[in-house]
Parts: structure tokens; C-alpha cells; sequence
């Protein structure tokens, strides 16, 4: 009985090696599949970087026209309103370029928190003791998953209206343009039906 109760500790003993040797290879193929993650973080991050500043670029545009035209239509081009218009357009840049920043940042630390969370889950899941399958590849396509959820940043809608104050300076020059030429007073008398 002695020896069968050997040869039985024997197999139960190869059996713990050889399911730790399986869970060493999981582990060892997750942590494979983030060798090269910081380089794809560092090209995320660029690529959202040019993506925040097409965005800011084309605002700028905008409220730079507009601002300019409004001033022009208003007789102001070169005076004093032209020049504190061009300083609440640089002041609106500079806090563009910064929320860009801080919006880039953001999504890559977000980035690398949900890939840490799928690399705990992952782990886990391989010292459970079970047969994963291919540990390497199911965490690569997990991988996949979190960048290509971190990809659907809107860079519009993550910057909002960055000059918007430039924005509300000329919607006001052409409703006192309007009024100076009597467009409002129209609309008003038309709507009231006092106007001829």
C-alpha cells in the first residue's frame, strides 16, 4: 500500500508542476504581449496630439476671420477693438493649447489604466489554474480592443468652443451692426404688427 500511496504523491506532484508550468507560460505570454505597449502608447499619444491641434487650428481660423471681419465691417479695423481682439484670440490659443494637452494626457493615462486592468484580469485568470488558450494572443486582442476604444476621441468635442469668447465678441459686433442699420428694429415692429 505504501508504494501506491507514493507513486499516487508522485502524480499528484507532477501534475502541480505541470499545471504551474502552464500558468508560468500564460503569464510569461501576457506579459509578452505588452513588450512593445510604450511604444504604441508614445504613437497614440502623437497622433492624438495632431489631431487636437488640426482641431484648434481650424477653430483659430474661424474666430481669426470672423474677429478681423467684424472689426472691419464695424470701422474699428486697426484700432484699439482690433488689437484687443487680437489678444483675447492669442490668450484663447494659449488656453487651447493647454486643455489639448491635458485632454491627450488624460486619454493616455486611460489608455494605460484600462490596459493594466486587462493585464490584472488576464493574470488572474492564468493563475486560476485554468487552460486559457493562447494567453499571449487573447491579451493581444484585448489590447487591440482597449486602443481602438481609446481612437474614438472626438478632438472637437474633447476641445469644445476654445475661442468662444472671440465667438460671443462677434455675434455681439454684428447684432449692434444690425441694429445700426435698423435690421433688428424691423423685425421687431414686423413680429408686433406695428411695422408698414
Amino acid at each position: 500500500m505504501c508504494g501506491s500511496t507514493d507513486q499516487a504523491s508522485k502524480q499528484a506532484a507532477a501534475q502541480q508542476q505541470a499545471s504551474q508550468n502552464q500558468i508560468n507560460a500564460n503569464v510569461a505570454g501576457i506579459n509578452s504581449a505588452f513588450a512593445n505597449r510604450g511604444q504604441e502608447y508614445s504613437d497614440y499619444q502623437k497622433a492624438l496630439q495632431g489631431q487636437y491641434q488640426t482641431e484648434l487650428n481650424r477653430q483659430q481660423a474661424i474666430a481669426t476671420r470672423n474677429s478681423k471681419f467684424a472689426t472691419a465691417r464695424n470701422g474699428l479695423a486697426g484700432g484699439s477693438a482690433a488689437v484687443d481682439a487680437g489678444t483675447m484670440l492669442g490668450q484663447e490659443e494659449a488656453e487651447g493649447t493647454v486643455n489639448a494637452q491635458q485632454q491627450v494626457q488624460s486619454a493616455v493615462a486611460k489608455l494605460e489604466a484600462n490596459d493594466q486592468a486587462t493585464k490584472q484580469q488576464m493574470i488572474s485568470m492564468a493563475q486560476a489554474g485554468g487552460n486559457i488558450g493562447n494567453a499571449a494572443q487573447m491579451t493581444a486582442d484585448a489590447l487591440r480592443a482597449n486602443i481602438g476604444n481609446a481612437q474614438n476621441v472626438n478632438a472637437a468635442q474633447g476641445l469644445g468652443d476654445v475661442f468662444g469668447n472671440t465667438t460671443t465678441a462677434y455675434n455681439n459686433e454684428q447684432q449692434a451692426a444690425a441694429l445700426r442699420n435698423g435690421v433688428l428694429k424691423g423685425q421687431t415692429y414686423a413680429k408686433s404688427g406695428l411695422g408698414g
